[in-house]
């Protein structure tokens, strides 16, 4: 079986077009790092920024790698990054001139003026604190992000390939619901999955082939699964054709 289910519990699923943010939630909180090396530990989105309107429906994700010393994120056309350096509540992106490198993929207005403002305030960071599950990075000039702790999955977790039916299916643990269809192999019978997938928005009427980060958790609610499933990487996508 790809995905597990055990009667008699309560499955956490993915509706049509619900990203399982879910089934990150089912895991009990676990103890965080604290200090810079909490900057590494999770995923920060952003989610409110002094004086812009965050874009709705576009996820602006900034992460850390603590032994490189860098950082990337996504800028709203592109992805940019570049070192990073931290003395106590201080911090500098991009270097002392405040440079990234980035990929160079052009989209129309408005994003591609809120791209280049965004990446000017980033280079303008002087300073950083975390609050509980918010990050706050303040500019020179009093500009204040904001960015959402989010689930960052070990390392060293395995990877695996998937394929996702463009068509969801009824299923029934306690009540109804609704699941993706999932295999592993093109020749493989679908087979439905009862858990949803972090980070992942499937449209309907796309079939796609996925690679996953699959995590246990240790102590899961009694209502949940007892594994994690994480996107790591969409490796194809295709229109089916009814």
């Amino acid at each position: 079986m790809i995905s597990e289910y055990r009667p008699g519990r309560i499955a956490i699923v993915l509706a049509a077009a619900l990203s399982a943010t879910t089934a990150a939630a089912a895991a009990k909180p676990v103890a965080q790092p604290q200090g810079p090396a909490r900057l590494a530990a999770q995923h920060w989105d952003l989610v409110d920024w002094t004086g812009r309107q965050v874009p709705q429906g576009k996820r602006l994700r900034l992460d850390f790698d603590a032994k490189r010393g860098s950082f990337s994120t996504d800028t709203m056309c592109n992805r940019a990054g570049g070192s990073y350096s931290i003395k106590g509540s201080s911090i500098r992106l991009g270097g002392r001139k405040g440079q990234f490198a980035s990929t160079l993929m052009a989209c129309p207005e408005p994003a591609m003026t809120f791209e280049r403002r965004y990446v000017a305030s980033l280079g303008a960071v002087r300073s950083w604190r975390i609050d509980g599950d918010r990050l706050v990075l303040r500019t020179a000039k009093g500009e204040r992000l904001t960015y959402q702790a989010a689930h960052k999955p070990a390392a060293d977790a395995p990877r695996r390939f998937i394929y996702v039916s463009a068509e969801t299916k009824p299923c029934h643990g306690v009540a109804p619901m609704t699941c993706l269809q999932i295999r592993e192999k093109p020749g493989d019978p679908w087979q439905l999955h009862y858990g949803g997938i972090v980070d992942f928005d499937p449209q309907p009427g796309i079939e796609y082939r996925l690679r996953i980060i699959e995590e246990k958790i240790a102590h899961p609610p009694a209502d949940a699964s007892s594994l994690r499933w994480t996107l790591d990487q969409v490796i194809e996508q295709r229109v089916v054709k009814r």
